[in-house]
C-alpha cells in the first residue's frame, strides 16, 4: 500500500542542447521512490508556469500541450488504481512501464524453486540446528510435491501466485 504519492511536471534542460525549448518531463514519486518520464513535449522556460506545471497562456499550442498533459496525469491516476485492483506492486516504476506501454515485470514465485531453497537452507544447517532426519524428510517431501505437480499438472514447477487458497 502506498504511504505517499506525488506527480508533478517541470523543464529540464539537456546540457549540450542549445535549443530555447527545454523538454517537459513527468516526475512520479511513490512511497519516497521516483522517477521521471519524459512527455516527448518542449516548452521555453519563460512560459512555463512552475506553480502550475504547465504552460501559460492561452495560445493554441500552449492549450494543447496543457491538454496533452492532463491526459498523461488523468492516464496516471488511472493506471494507479489499476494496479491497486490487480493487486500489483504500487510504486513509480511500474506506473511508468504502464505509462511506455510496457509490461510489468512482476517477480514469479514458484513453488519448487521457493522449496529447493529452503532445503538447501536445512542442509547447511544441519549438525548444528537440524538433524539428518530432518533434511531426509524436507527431501522426501520436495519428491512427493514433485511427482504430485507433475501427475496431476503436468509441470515441473508452478507460481504460488496461481494456486488457489480455497480449500
Amino acid at each position: 500500500m502506498e504511504k505517499s504519492f506525488g506527480l508533478y511536471f517541470h523543464l529540464k534542460k539537456n546540457k549540450n542542447d542549445s535549443n530555447p525549448e527545454w523538454p517537459i518531463y513527468l516526475q512520479l514519486t511513490v512511497n519516497g521512490k521516483f522517477c521521471e518520464v519524459s512527455t516527448k513535449r518542449k516548452c521555453a522556460p519563460l512560459n512555463w508556469n512552475v506553480a502550475a506545471g504547465r504552460v501559460e497562456g492561452k495560445t493554441e499550442a500552449a492549450k494543447s500541450i496543457n491538454n496533452y498533459l492532463d491526459v498523461i496525469q488523468r492516464k496516471v491516476y488511472d493506471y494507479r488504481k489499476q494496479l491497486f485492483d490487480e493487486d500489483k506492486p504500487l510504486n513509480a516504476e511500474n506506473i511508468k512501464m504502464l505509462l511506455q506501454g510496457r509490461e510489468i515485470n512482476r517477480s514469479k514465485h514458484m513453488l519448487m524453486e521457493i522449496f529447493k531453497q529452503h532445503n538447501d537452507q536445512i542442509k547447511a544447517l544441519v549438525g548444528r540446528e537440524y538433524a539428518a532426519g530432518t533434511l531426509e524428510r524436507y527431501e522426501t517431501s520436495y519428491k512427493h510435491t514433485l511427482t504430485f505437480l507433475q501427475t496431476k499438472y503436468k509441470v515441473k514447477d508452478i507460481d504460488i501466485t496461481k494456486l488457489n487458497m480455497n480449500l
